[in-house]
């Protein structure tokens, strides 16, 4: 019998019960249904919403109560079609959609039934692990793909409404739903992220997807034990991918000469022993740097906030092309710095914190993750794709008005109408905050809206870098960083006197005064 017939067959059983008042609440039409042609979503969701692996019917308990919601508008409105869920939405009404959601939300998260599909990770072949972990952890971003872990969070628990938990879901159902976005079944999601993303998987991909999630806890795991540093570790697991020999890594890489760019080392490439420990630790730090470099952060930021694809993404300040650059004299500080340096600047700035102590276990193996990362490349050259875009003068100033309507568009989704940023379900920063106190502070090299506005243009909104245009780039930078945020370390007790001595650029906002405030007082 098909899963259709089988929810028919049980509406026809269940419409038998007495009607039940308008005022049903949410537990009543969970357990019971409506009457009038609503079943009892408990049938086909689990007696605590916990799902039913086996039939493909996803966990309801503890998802957020206006994602819940949102999606029974759409069963109703026909926006998301359902031969099985749209006669029920519409059999409730706004009130009784509203009561139902909540009561789901409110649900503890408790095991899925009986396993049908993968079976926990630990239990699982660490190759087949890894092969479809790459979309969900570390994306493709060759074509464009972040991965799944950067909307839905690190142990995929979810970020906010918008981005949905996987962890725990039923493979069936989220191999469905990604068919549904690719074939253009499903409305295309926010910022149309869903449709974009979905249609640059292919078959096998989408598998391997459901297959990962569906096989990790619906709660996530403990604190400090992501999944994201836990996939990109091969040596915790019982079997290790083959390892490419040291000697031959040069020859892997194309150095930048005319249209050709340099690639880093393929991950998996690293070599054994006490050094590819090592580049595996500066790539853990480089991920969930306030978890494994906590005493020197001030903030929830990671390196890989605005370095993507663990610092390996062309246009967005790439390890590879800064490391062939040091020792450089740099101006913000009035002396030549050593490529340790400069990292230390990135924990005092931009991770409003301290700098680790030069030869410190933290920067030794972020400096040997960035050496990685950059073998084969030649030293002293400015590679293609180094640092962010610098983006022609817009043909119109830079507004804030205009940059105010495009965050509000393109942005908040993400990083919130505040700018404070989410996290998720899990308690993992997934968004950073643009501003605020939990941002990176006023002497962060993202406060010159010249750089914002490179970097913005060229990868924001995540998946959709390119998308705005120059002009929109340059006001909503000037927007973002037109708002307060933690003061400059380098602070001399007079908001006048640091802007003349390290904010005299027209490309700053300390010091200025916007809206009647004047930004730099740091609260």
């Amino acid at each position: 019998m098909s899963r259709t017939a089988v929810v028919l067959a049980l509406l026809a059983l269940l419409l038998g019960r007495a009607p039940l008042s308008l005022g049903a609440d949410g537990s009543t039409l969970a357990t019971a249904g409506n009457g009038r042609g609503a079943a009892p979503c408990n049938a086909c969701h689990g007696p605590h919403g916990e799902g039913m692996r086996a039939a493909g019917y996803p966990r309801l308990a503890g998802m957020p109560a206006a994602y819940l919601e949102e999606q029974l508008d759409e069963f109703a409105s026909a926006d998301r079609p359902s031969t099985v869920m749209q006669p029920i939405a519409t059999a409730l009404s706004a009130g009784e959609r509203r009561a139902v959601a909540r009561y789901f939300a409110g649900l503890k998260v408790s095991a899925p039934q009986a396993r049908t599909g993968p079976t926990p990770v630990p239990d699982r072949d660490a190759q087949k692990v890894a092969r479809e972990a790459v979309l969900a952890v570390t994306g493709r971003w060759s074509v464009g793909l972040p991965p799944c872990a950067a909307c839905h969070g690190p142990e995929g628990t979810g970020v906010g409404t918008r981005f949905p938990a996987l962890a725990g879901q039923p493979q069936a159902y989220l191999a469905s739903e990604l068919h549904a976005w690719q074939a253009g079944r499903r409305a295309p999601g926010p910022l149309g992220l869903m449709r974009l993303i979905a249609s640059k998987l292919t078959d096998a991909d989408i598998a391997a997807i459901a297959a990962y999630y569906a096989a990790q806890p619906a709660s996530g795991g403990p604190p400090g034990e992501s999944l994201l540093a836990d996939e990109l570790t091969p040596p915790r697991r019982s079997a290790a991918p083959a390892r490419v020999p040291v000697a031959t890594l040069a020859s892997t890489s194309t150095l930048a000469s005319g249209t050709a760019a340099f690639q880093p080392p393929p991950r998996g490439s690293e070599p054994g022993g006490e050094l590819g420990q090592t580049i595996r630790e500066g790539e853990r730090i480089f991920l969930l740097t306030d978890q494994y470099a906590a005493p020197y952060v001030g903030n929830h930021l990671h390196c890989s906030s605005c370095h993507l694809d663990a610092g390996r993404r062309a246009a967005s300040a790439p390890l590879w092309a800064a490391y062939v650059l040091y020792p450089a004299y740099r101006s913000k500080n009035h002396h030549v710095n050593t490529y340790e340096e400069r990292l230390q600047g990135c924990f005092r700035f931009s991770m409003n914190g301290k700098a680790p102590p030069l030869g410190s276990p933290v920067l030794v193996a972020l400096e040997t993750y960035s050496y990685w990362l950059a073998r084969g490349a030649p030293t002293g050259v400015q590679l293609q794709g180094q640092g962010y875009p610098s983006l022609a003068k817009p043909a119109r100033p830079a507004d804030y008005a205009r940059g105010a309507q495009i965050y509000a568009k393109n942005c908040a989704l993400c990083h919130g109408p505040d700018g404070a940023g989410q996290s998720s379900a899990s308690h993992e920063v997934v968004f950073p905050a643009l501003w605020g106190a939990g941002s990176f502070n006023w002497g962060a090299g993202m406060e010159s809206i010249d750089k914002a506005a490179g970097f913005i243009e060229a990868n924001m909104p995540l998946a959709l870098g390119g998308t705005l245009t120059p002009q929109q780039a340059w006001d909503v930078a000037l927007y973002v960083d037109s708002q307060e945020r933690p003061q400059d370390p380098r602070f001399t007790g007079s908001v006048a006197e640091t802007r003349s001595r390290f904010h005299d650029s027209p490309f700053s906002m300390y010091g200025r005064l916007v809206n009647g405030r004047l930004l730099g007082h740091g609260d």
